[in-house]
């Protein structure tokens, strides 16, 4: 979006009781806005309103609508989603020029499996020759049709053959057993691996790990733990294609992001997320109910237990490892809402509310919570409780509709 310059713009504003005339030569202005003024002779014929003796002559309009060159290139979509025309990206070695791509190799006792787990060192010019840092690129020079090498099927396959009941990060912890995940994430934060476990089993800590996602590098989250970064990407029925959210996918992870959420609501939600997990070597999260909005044409009303346990199963399926889900927007707490200053601001909240009000009845979230965790089970997939009813604003900050969820979230 081009800056607007005003050559010779003239505003009425306010000074004590009068109003002085103020020019801006080449003034830019914000984005995708200009300022609309007359010359300094009309404002002196014009008398003004007492009434509007206070009010800024200056008005805010948006710029001329876009050109047909523009429109084409906002609108730029995948042509085929099999076979995307992905994107050039620069190698590591033109991103980080000081820095090399190291890798510690670590046994894991149980199995023989030897972990090759990634970090960065960056080389000094001082009295120090290094430091090592830690490092979510992924594996280099892999075209993104092809896919990530599949880093975790020979662990993923043990476990299966074993066949207990579950195959939860959790579960194992509790079992006194350190994972392959759990050695590949002590690894990286350079603490002992009991102590990974212990934490998972207390519930301080989660490793999002789907075991259909074969390409990730495990990292874990939890408060005694390095702090972890998210990266948001997602497609819109506007703008954007796979080539695109590949392409930030392999950015974001570049420069250090720990997940990445994908809130994909356009076009082939499906083969964007699968070509996004298929090139992410760091956990990829979803809100399943935006692709369940999506199924019935963005028809809230139309929404159902059933679409949605479809669209868990999908993408669990494919591999994402963590779900947010607005299981705390119960039917009671949504007329708590009525006076707020900017409503409610959370999508898939508002979404749940919908369908609760069309029906009169209890968010299936909620109601099939137990359903949900089942789900989550078999595949290992971590969950995040959204915060449907959070404040938009300060006004709303700390009202009951807000602490009614957070209370209904703590019962999970």
């Amino acid at each position: 979006m081009a800056s607007v310059h005003a050559n010779v713009t003239s505003v009425v504003c306010k000074n004590g009781n009068h109003a002085a005339q103020s020019k801006f030569l080449n003034s830019t202005f914000l984005p995708r806005f200009d300022v609309v003024g007359r010359s300094s002779n009309a404002w002196k014929k014009e008398p003004v309103p007492s009434s509007m003796a206070l009010v800024p002559r200056a008005t805010l309009t948006f710029d001329p609508p876009a050109t047909n060159a523009d429109k084409k290139k906002q609108t730029k979509h995948t042509v085929d989603p099999a076979s995307p025309d992905f994107l050039p990206l620069p190698s590591f070695e033109q991103c980080f020029p000081k820095s090399t791509k190291e890798s510690r190799e670590v046994v894991h006792e149980e199995t023989g499996h030897v972990l090759k787990v990634p970090f960065r060192r960056v080389h000094l010019s001082g009295d120090e020759s290094h430091f090592d840092n830690y490092d979510t690129s992924g594996p280099q020079d892999i075209s993104p049709t092809i896919g990530l090498p599949k880093l975790r099927k020979e662990w993923i396959d043990r476990r299966e053959k074993t066949g207990p009941p579950r195959f939860t990060q959790m579960y194992y912890a509790k079992q006194g057993i350190i994972t392959e995940e759990m050695l590949y994430c002590a690894t990286r934060e350079k603490l002992d691996p009991e102590f990974v476990r212990s934490e998972v089993a207390r519930g301080r800590a989660i490793i999002p790990s789907n075991k259909k996602h074969l390409e990730l590098e495990p990292t874990i989250v939890g408060r005694n733990f390095l702090v972890k970064v998210n990266a948001n990407i997602g497609n819109s029925a506007v703008v954007s294609s796979i080539e695109e959210e590949v392409y930030k996918v392999q950015w974001a992870t570049m420069w250090g992001a720990d997940t990445v959420m994908d809130l994909s609501t356009g076009r082939h939600i499906h083969e964007t997320r699968e070509w996004v997990l298929r090139n992410s070597a760091v956990p990829v999260g979803t809100v399943p109910i935006y692709q369940a909005l999506e199924k019935v044409n963005g028809i809230a009303e139309d929404l159902s237990w059933e679409v949605f346990r479809e669209t868990l199963i999908e993408q669990a399926e494919q591999g994402v490892d963590y779900f947010t889900i607005h299981a705390g927007v119960l039917l009671r707490y949504i007329p708590l809402t009525a006076k707020r200053m900017t409503g409610i601001v959370s999508r898939g909240g508002s979404i749940h509310a919908k369908w609760c009000l069309a029906y009169h009845k209890e968010n299936f979230a909620y109601e099939h919570w137990d359903d949900i965790l089942d789900i989550c089970n078999q595949y290992d997939v971590a969950l995040s409780i959204g915060d449907g009813l959070r404040p938009g604003s300060i006004y709303d900050a700390n009202d009951t509709a807000q602490f009614a969820e957070l209370l209904t979230q703590d019962q999970a």
